[in-house]
């Protein structure tokens, strides 16, 4: 069995995605039914994950999805540069900073000092790009990873944000909508760890590009009097602005 299995998991990798076909005519002495119960196992050892009539190898999502990410942090990548530079000024030295997930925080992740920090994070980008510096260090929060974004979510990422003290939290949104209240995202798991992370936190610094302006997602996890400083690139709109910080908000 475990020959089998091991057999069949290479030629997956190999070709990155198959059909229940595909298989048949490659292990023709096995049958349809016990190649199915095959996936099965290969998948619940995380090795592969099932499609309909078929499968795909963990290796080539995750290879799709950090190419994904690339694309999504390239994306308006000067406007994230100059935020994620005015946003480390905002940071105390040698403190506990949760930093959100996403392409603009990633940019303030690689921007950040190499220095004492104690990192919080439910991102595993986030959390890789720390690690490449000497001392900061990095906790990641355990709970279910999201397969499109590699994100952890979960009751067990809430409440280990309740167990920590955090004092500045680095966040950043998918859309932000007066209309609609404030920051939004597009998951409801994502929405409670954020909202968790916000409530906890002593500081909360908002990051925005001027792409995420006006723009709405399904979930409203933050108002805009829950952020103490928001941070936005040279685009973003300055009646805009005015607004906000005519709320006592401060707009870097």
């Amino acid at each position: 069995m475990k020959d089998r299995l091991l057999i069949l998991k290479e030629f997956i990798e190999k070709n990155g995605k198959v059909t229940l076909r595909e298989l048949e005519c490659a292990f023709p002495d096995v049958s349809s039914m016990t190649l199915r119960r095959d996936l099965v196992r290969l998948e619940d050892d995380n090795a592969i994950i099932r499609t309909p009539g078929g499968a795909v190898s963990v290796d080539s999502v995750i290879r799709a999805k950090e190419a994904e990410l690339a694309e999504r942090i390239n994306y308006n990548a000067a406007e994230k540069l100059e935020i994620a530079d005015k946003a480390i000024k905002l940071v105390e030295p040698k403190s506990c900073i949760f930093i959100d997930g996403g392409s603009t925080t990633t940019y303030f992740a690689r921007a950040l000092p190499d220095d004492s920090f104690y990192v919080v994070t439910n991102a595993i980008a986030i959390a890789k790009t720390i690690l490449r510096k000497e001392k900061p260090m990095v906790s990641l929060l355990g709970g279910d990873l999201r397969k499109n974004n590699f994100i952890t979510v979960g009751l067990s990422c809430v409440e280990h944000v309740e167990r920590v003290n955090i004092q500045t939290a680095v966040m950043t949104a998918t859309g932000f909508n007066k209309d609609v209240g404030g920051f939004t995202c597009g998951n409801q798991s994502e929405a409670a760890i954020k909202r968790a992370v916000i409530k906890k936190a002593d500081n909360v610094i908002m990051l925005l590009d001027s792409s995420k302006v006006n723009k709405k997602t399904p979930y409203t996890f933050s108002e805009l009097g829950d952020v103490d400083c928001m941070v936005v690139d040279k685009n973003f709109p300055r009646e805009l602005k005015n607004s906000i910080e005519q709320r006592g908000i401060k707009v870097y």
